[in-house]
């Protein structure tokens, strides 16, 4: 399906109690971008979820260190 969302988690920490996560977010066939986001660290999902949504949207370069296999375009 064309233009469907996908999200791929890059990476998880959990620092003292707080979740911090990287998430690619993916338009399937359009563009993609990434975010990071952080949470009170109860639940790894949970905290994916909030920063595909509300997270911070990381720079073209930092979001290809993370996801250097995804080829299409990086959302601007």
């Amino acid at each position: 399906m064309i233009g469907s969302r996908k999200i791929i988690e890059g990476r998880y920490w959990n620092s003292n109690g707080k979740g911090i996560t990287v998430v690619a977010v993916i338009s399937e066939s359009i563009d993609w971008a990434a975010y990071i986001g952080a949470d009170d660290g109860w639940e790894e999902e949970a905290c994916i979820k909030w920063a595909a949504e509300m997270g911070a949207k990381l720079s073209k370069e930092d979001a290809k260190r993370f996801f250097p296999e995804i080829k299409l375009p990086y959302r601007r």
